[in-house]
């Protein structure tokens, strides 16, 4: 279980996802404060890279 970044909570929301591309990502949710957050590879991604992802995969 992975606790919020941001308040500390156990109360997070964690998706995993395949991008059209094949990457997997996961999209956290803290149910507490709110606070969002994707992850690649256990790097913590801005969601503008992970539309950056799906355009590329459509052109």
């Amino acid at each position: 279980m992975m606790d919020c970044q941001r308040c500390g909570q156990r109360n997070v929301l964690e998706i995993d996802h395949v991008l059209p591309d094949g990457t997997e990502v996961k999209f956290f949710f803290c149910h507490t404060c709110e606070e969002k957050w994707w992850d690649r590879d256990g790097v913590q991604i801005d969601l503008t890279e992970v539309l950056d992802i799906v355009r590329r995969h459509r052109e």
